[in-house]
């Protein structure tokens, strides 16, 4: 006989954002998979039209839907579905809350392994990914950070909340509440997790590595550098995604970067490059003298 699971109560609080003032078919996708790891409370930083909110207050366990123009961005819209949440009373019947926004495609394949394994880690700030720099200090990105009931039910996480307002600095910004969100956290003794460690950050970098090790979601400000959006079929379980994806580059007119597939090798002497063999996809070659005479071109038939 298989042992019961009792399921996880999870709250996600989701932040959107478009120009055009819609619910664009990548973030109804997004909401419908979190909908199905748990209940859903949505705030756009838009004024939405009723026919935009209704496309994700239909969804099932959407507790509520709202698109108000606060110009406060992610955190404003996080703090506006807290305060909903509390005014209602029912964060008490939820075991983790999730800040989530609509900056990445996904997710591409089954959020719940991830998060299960995340929430069983023993910490009590998780998230998908973490950041450390000369110039900020250990946080999760505030895109999916999830927080336990233990940290998200104290009087300093509420008054965190309370206080959120506009900041034109985008630097300002990240640095008072994405840093200062984690960083008060960690003050109070919470320890923190995340499925992608501030070293091996390479979401913004390279997306196809990502894609390989597993990660589900690919940042929005990223996807070109895959050169092709055909690269996702192996990691994406619903290909409808896929088009969502390209209907949505194409309205905000992202360019993939253009697909080289260039290997490139030089002959150095003393520092001063003599040859240089250039090889795309290992089909055609080209020697070239001192980097730019091309003195011979190899084709494989």
């Amino acid at each position: 006989m298989g042992v019961f699971m009792k399921p996880v109560k999870r709250l996600f609080l989701f932040a959107g954002f478009d120009k055009d003032n819609i619910v664009d078919d990548t973030v109804t996708y997004y909401v419908n998979a979190l909908s199905k790891l748990g209940d859903v409370i949505f705030f756009a930083d838009n004024d939405l039209p009723k026919s935009e909110i209704k496309k994700i207050s239909t969804i099932p366990n959407v507790l509520y839907a709202d698109g108000i123009r606060h110009k406060e961005y992610d955190f404003g819209s996080y703090k506006r579905g807290f305060l909903w949440a509390r005014d209602k009373d029912i964060l008490k019947k939820y075991e983790w809350l999730y800040f989530v926004n609509d900056s990445v495609y996904g997710p591409l394949n089954d959020l719940a392994p991830i998060l299960n394994k995340l929430e069983n880690s023993g910490s009590d700030l998780i998230g998908m990914v973490s950041e450390c720099d000369d110039s900020t200090p250990l946080h999760v990105q505030s895109w999916f950070v999830g927080f336990n009931k233990k940290v998200f039910n104290c009087d300093f996480f509420e008054n965190f909340m309370q206080k959120i307002t506009h900041i034109s600095s985008k630097t300002s910004l990240i640095l008072k509440y994405e840093v200062g969100l984690s960083c008060i956290v960690m003050r109070h003794g919470f320890s923190m997790t995340t499925l992608i460690n501030a070293k091996d950050n390479t979401i913004y970098e390279n997306p196809r590595t990502m894609l390989v090790r597993g990660f589900p979601f690919v940042k929005k400000n990223a996807i070109s550098k895959l050169r092709r959006l055909y690269f996702l079929y192996p990691y994406v379980d619903d290909d409808i995604l896929i088009d969502y994806i390209t209907a949505h580059m194409q309205r905000y007119n992202i360019q993939m970067v253009k697909d080289s597939f260039r290997d490139i090798y030089d002959l150095r002497l003393c520092g001063i490059p003599l040859l240089r063999i250039s090889s795309k996809r290992r089909q055609h070659y080209k020697i070239y003298l001192f980097k730019y005479i091309r003195v011979l071109k190899i084709m494989k038939k």
